[in-house]
């Protein structure tokens, strides 16, 4: 009991961010069904380019957690602020989902998992001084992504539609459809 403790009272808690996010995206997994029946106008997405998107957002999020576990406190609370900035962000968009389509929107129950955990992170970080109060100001940006979710109705946001072009684009270039041959 007592390491339980001690990690929850450590900066160590912060790993619980990567993990239970993972576990978030990957209830993502076969979310292009579910696109398809709700959105107007999708971009070429495919399975494939959905779980590169899935696999790399998850791999960030690992990489970002540990610079900020070996990092000073004013990167750590950065990297932490916009990991849990993203996924309340994240979380009111699948609650959103949720009432405009009366349907479940897949990673709603994780989502809501995770914004309950990382908060509880955020106030141990916050209570052990390991993590600086106005760094939240970072999250101010995420208030028009909301917003522009909640007008989309059946369309995907410009982000979520650039991050799909990214990832639909990454396919293509694994696939070796995009690349040129100066031989």
């Amino acid at each position: 009991m007592n390491q339980l403790s001690s990690f929850i009272n450590s900066v160590n808690v912060i790993w619980l961010i990567p993990v239970l996010f993972s576990i978030h995206e990957l209830e993502e997994w076969n979310i292009l069904n579910w696109y398809k029946k709700y959105y107007a106008d999708l971009p070429a997405s495919t399975n494939t380019s959905i779980r590169i998107h899935i696999l790399t957002i998850s791999l960030a999020a690992i990489l970002l957690t540990f610079i900020a576990w070996i990092s000073p406190i004013i990167i750590r609370s950065i990297i932490v602020i916009f990991l849990t900035g993203f996924i309340l962000t994240n979380t009111i968009q699948h609650v959103i989902w949720t009432f405009q389509y009366k349907a479940y929107a897949p990673g709603l129950t994780t989502a809501i998992l995770c914004m309950i955990i990382f908060t509880l992170v955020n106030i141990i970080l916050v209570k052990n001084e390991m993590i600086l109060v106005p760094i939240y100001l970072i999250l101010l940006p995420g208030i028009p992504t909301v917003i522009k979710t909640v007008k989309s109705k059946h369309q995907m946001t410009p982000e979520i539609r650039r991050l799909h072009e990214l990832f639909i684009k990454a396919e293509r270039y694994l696939r070796g459809e995009n690349r040129t041959n100066n031989a």
